[in-house]
């Protein structure tokens, strides 16, 4: 199954899903691809951060279909909010919310 996980360097899951740089996906516990945040782009252009059209960024309505796209089976992040997780599993994308922040260590967990 392929695992995706929000990152910014790669080596720890963010905090913030909408805030991290990339989507990491795994496969069998190996980096098989790595997606820019759509979003990133749409931080740079909203001013301020907060007010896009007073619903946030769209992480949730944006995220899941992006990661569908790709075939991913599960999502780990340490926090997973209602709209996306609700989208997540529309998708037929398992949430996994953790507390471990080393990616690495998160992978062994749910395997």
């Amino acid at each position: 199954m392929r695992v995706a996980i929000p990152t910014s360097d790669g080596k720890n899951i963010s905090k913030h899903v909408a805030l991290s740089k990339y989507f990491n996906i795994y496969e069998n516990n190996q980096l098989v691809s790595q997606i820019q945040n759509p979003l990133i782009e749409n931080i740079k252009e909203s001013v301020p951060l907060h007010s896009h059209n007073g619903r946030g960024l769209g992480a949730g309505r944006i995220i899941p279909s992006l990661l569908a796209r790709q075939n991913v089976g599960a999502f780990l992040a340490r926090e997973i909010g209602d709209g996306m997780r609700y989208n997540l599993e529309q998708f037929g994308i398992k949430c996994i919310e953790t507390q471990e922040k080393n990616i690495d260590e998160a992978l062994k967990m749910i395997n």
